[in-house]
């Protein structure tokens, strides 16, 4: 991270294999690249990351297919609604009403763990459609469903393993822990909440709810519970 521009950008290491030296922003990138990487704005517009990725979203290697878009994390906790990280949602919204085919990927602070700590309830996992669960040294082959959105998010207890949007209607095979409260379709033309508070508890049934979606250019489906757990897929664009 502190090439002089002297050096290879690029050579083999007797101690630690494949050795990039980087330098700035194009470098960087061309290491992303090069690795066939994915890159994320980590805890988006708060924290370390007030302001961005707003900031560079003009810029080559914001705009690069390789950067996915940003981090989803229930921070900070709003009790006055039940769809938690708004600020990570309404960034997911505008990165695709600026054009771009940007997602989100559930993220975890992870400081230090020891047999204390409760992980189930916190954590934010990312469910991706794979035919097998690769190797360690194949992990790249996460990496090629994440960047074709095959995959959903959530905070644990609703699932969503199939979700079709169409035209004229979208069709959600969930299931849930705690009765569900309502589903929430987003488009770039506006949003549509959906009641789902006939549910009960530890269910899953598909849903099939009719849409005009004829004028949208991409939509999104996110389903919440009664307890502000929540899930989503990214935006199909149409």
């Amino acid at each position: 991270m502190s090439s002089k521009g002297s050096e290879p950008f690029v050579e083999p290491n007797p101690q630690y294999g494949k050795l990039y030296r980087v330098g700035n922003q194009a470098d960087m990138l061309e290491l992303i690249r090069r690795e066939n990487g994915l890159v994320y704005t980590a805890h988006p517009r708060t924290k370390g990351s007030v302001g961005f990725p707003d900031k560079y979203k003009d810029e080559a290697f914001f705009k690069d297919d390789h950067f996915l878009g940003g981090g989803f994390k229930a921070m900070p906790s709003d009790l006055s609604t039940l769809r938690q990280s708004l600020r990570s949602l309404n960034l997911l919204d505008d990165m695709n009403k600026w054009g771009m085919r940007k997602r989100l990927i559930g993220e975890v602070d992870m400081f230090q763990v020891d047999h204390t700590h409760e992980l189930y309830a916190h954590m934010n996992a990312n469910y991706v459609k794979l035919d097998q669960v690769p190797s360690w040294d194949r992990y790249g082959e996460v990496l090629e469903p994440i960047r074709r959105g095959d995959y959903f998010v959530s905070q644990g207890t609703v699932l969503l393993p199939t979700v079709k949007i169409a035209r004229d209607s979208v069709t959600a095979d969930v299931r849930w822990t705690f009765p569900l409260a309502y589903a929430v379709l987003v488009t770039d033309l506006g949003t549509v909440q959906i009641p789902l508070d006939e549910t009960g508890a530890h269910g899953k049934q598909t849903f099939t709810w009719k849409q005009d979606l004829s004028r949208a250019k991409w939509a999104r489906l996110e389903v919440w519970d009664i307890a502000g757990n929540g899930a989503f897929i990214n935006p199909v664009w149409f």
